[in-house]
């Protein structure tokens, strides 16, 4: 699949790419959290659900991309004044911020793959107790 060309928005959007990241972090801190509840629940999440997850998240990853470099152009613009530039910081802090999350959800649907009611049901007890046992079974 070919990436379309990004849009190139002018510095007068900084407060809303601000607005939108902020309410994007809120929402991905709570789906890390949910995220994390499926950790300690193995069987709970199915293979669709993991591979949801997977998607959304590899997705955002190109979203993020998106907007790292429209703040890169803006960062480069000249003139820039000391309310842009913080604007600026505050974005990119907001942009490293979804990106640690971000990978944080990926690391953890690898881990919940193991883990899946497909998986539960297709194993024998016995294999699930051992693992369990061993410690084996995904955890926070």
């Amino acid at each position: 699949m070919t990436q379309p060309t990004p849009i190139d928005h002018p510095i007068s959007k900084l407060s809303f790419f601000l607005r939108h990241t902020a309410a994007w972090k809120r929402e991905v801190r709570e789906n890390a959290e949910t995220t994390k509840e499926g950790l300690s629940r193995p069987g709970v999440l199915t293979d669709a659900d993991v591979a949801r997850i997977k998607r959304v998240y590899t997705e955002q990853q190109e979203d993020l991309a998106l907007f790292e470099a429209q703040s890169a152009r803006w960062a480069a613009l000249p003139n820039l004044s000391g309310t842009r530039r913080s604007g600026l910081a505050e974005l990119d802090d907001n942009l490293a911020e979804l990106r640690r999350i971000n990978g944080q959800i990926l690391d953890m649907a690898a881990l919940l793959e193991r883990a899946t009611l497909e998986q539960q049901m297709s194993a024998p007890d016995v294999e699930w107790g051992i693992a369990a046992l061993r410690g084996e079974l995904p955890r926070m």
